[in-house]
């Protein structure tokens, strides 16, 4: 049952990663076009920006491509950030057995 979790924790980790490191930097190339102020300490990107969007910072921006990019790198990244910890979890629980 271990491995199966396991399995299914990887597979969240290893497509939503990707999802959201994407559409995180359609997020950021449209707030630089815009102009929008940036929340101090996510000017360079990274894992700042990262924690903004998944917070869903970006909605009082008003701006539909915002919310399509931002929203999708929230979405994805409590997705990957799922699949991380239940990765960890079941390591964790494989190796104490």
């Amino acid at each position: 049952m271990v491995q199966a979790l396991l399995f299914f924790f990887l597979g969240l980790a290893g497509s939503a990663g990707p999802g959201h490191f994407g559409f995180r930097v359609l997020a950021y190339r449209h707030h630089l076009d815009r102009n929008y102020p940036f929340v101090p300490g996510s000017e360079q990107g990274g894992w700042h920006y990262s924690w903004w969007t998944m917070r869903f910072g970006f909605l009082p921006l008003k701006d539909s491509a915002m919310n399509v990019f931002a929203g999708n790198a929230g979405v994805m990244g409590w997705i990957a950030l799922l699949g991380v910890v239940g990765t960890g979890m079941c390591i964790a629980v494989k190796a104490g057995a």
